[in-house]
């Protein structure tokens, strides 16, 4: 019997060493080291980097994963060659292929899609297409951002009108259906069951420490989250953890914010910390994780936090409703709103009961959605569909 070999797409980069080891951001590279269980082949068609980042912290350690090495992703004077090493590495990566799925929206997503030459495509939304609204900025490049966020939403749905579509949340999938696609909920992770923390519930530690886990950039709600800080601070002392990278210009912009509102002393800079025991210590420590994002599909650090016993705060927004319910599994706020934040600190802070059933709710879903479980979905999902993996 013929072993299927899927080809996978995704706008992260990867560094292979000189041991042939492939390094990929945590996100993706569990996610493939999980989904490599259940296919006999799979290659990853990626760009790559010169040199290795301190975000390509996961190891690809399956022996059926190879990489398609698509070179850097390049600038755009440089378009002509890059798509046609694209193309060449696409054909040759079809010779042998059986299936295509792509991670997405990515960059380089149509140019994939129609390159690599087999019967079978699927597209993973991980994102909503609808609130996708980042903060504009009236120059050129800015222009040039929303109008290929645009570009690549209308590429999404003329890609699957004939192809199977996944989304990984429930509202994205009912997203897509007032678009006229019908998806299949397949969620993603990337906490391994064996890496969930023993359950418990702490006690507010003196100061109260919050925790923001993510890219550092003002559609988080990163600037909202500093002035709830500022009025939360006035009654209980309270500190922020900052863990993720954060371009230089924006850190300033925010140092100085944070100076103006008197709480610069109260905020902790971590930078991006590697995935793992070390990351995991600062849910086991936060007495509450806030993500006050502009738009999501369904971010991971929503599991991370409940894996480890970390009570969330969330904005209601994009994929999250759907598989995170308001008082059940933690507090959904309205986004670009300091006061929704502030009253959610409050209530969670002053609340014992509210606490722990919100920690014991959520670290019971979450092993529900581990990474190992979300392969397994994926895998039954295509077979569904006709894949014989």
């Amino acid at each position: 019997m013929k072993k299927f070999n899927l080809l996978i797409h995704h706008h992260a980069v990867a560094f292979q060493d000189e041991h042939k080891d492939v390094h990929l951001p945590s996100f993706i590279g569990r996610w493939v080291n999980a989904l490599a269980e259940h296919v006999d082949q799979i290659g990853l068609v990626l760009h790559t980097s010169g040199m290795r980042s301190s975000q390509q912290d996961e190891i690809i350690r399956k022996p059926n994963v190879k990489l398609w090495d698509l070179g850097p992703a390049g600038k755009t004077w440089d378009r002509i060659p890059r798509m046609r090493r694209l193309r060449d590495v696409c054909r040759q990566a079809s010779l042998n292929a059986d299936g295509l799925l792509i991670r997405g929206v990515t960059p380089r997503q149509m140019d994939v899609w129609n390159n690599v030459r087999v019967s079978r495509k699927a597209f993973l939304l991980v994102g909503s297409l609808l609130q996708t609204q980042p903060v504009f900025k009236p120059t050129f490049w800015g222009v040039y951002e929303a109008v290929m966020r645009g570009w690549r939403r209308m590429e999404v749905l003329k890609m699957t009108r004939d192809d199977i579509l996944l989304a990984n949340s429930p509202d994205l999938v009912d997203e897509l259906k007032r678009l006229d696609r019908r998806a299949s909920f397949v969620p993603t992770n990337s906490i391994w069951l064996n890496e969930f923390a023993t359950f418990h519930v702490r006690a507010p530690s003196d100061p109260r420490t919050i925790l923001f886990c993510g890219r550092v950039v003002p559609e988080k709600g990163i600037r909202e989250l500093i002035h709830a800080l500022a009025r939360v601070n006035i009654s209980r002392a309270s500190v922020l953890d900052i863990v993720g990278p954060v371009d230089s210009l924006f850190r300033q912009e925010l140092d100085h914010l944070a100076n103006e509102l008197g709480v610069i002393q109260n905020i902790r800079w971590h930078g991006h910390v590697r995935f793992g025991p070390e990351l995991m210590s600062f849910y086991r420590k936060a007495d509450a994780f806030v993500l006050p994002t502009y738009y999501e599909g369904f971010p991971h650090v929503i599991w991370e936090a409940a894996a480890n016993c970390c009570p969330v705060i969330v904005s209601r927004v994009g994929g999250i409703p759907s598989l995170w319910r308001d008082g059940e599994h933690g507090m959904l706020i309205a986004p670009k709103s300091p006061d929704a934040i502030v009253q959610a600190l409050e209530t969670l802070f002053d609340h014992d009961a509210l606490r722990t059933r919100l920690v014991e709710k959520a670290y019971t879903h979450a092993r529900n959605f581990t990474v190992e479980a979300c392969a397994i979905r994926l895998a039954a999902t295509l077979r569904e569909h006709g894949w014989v993996l």
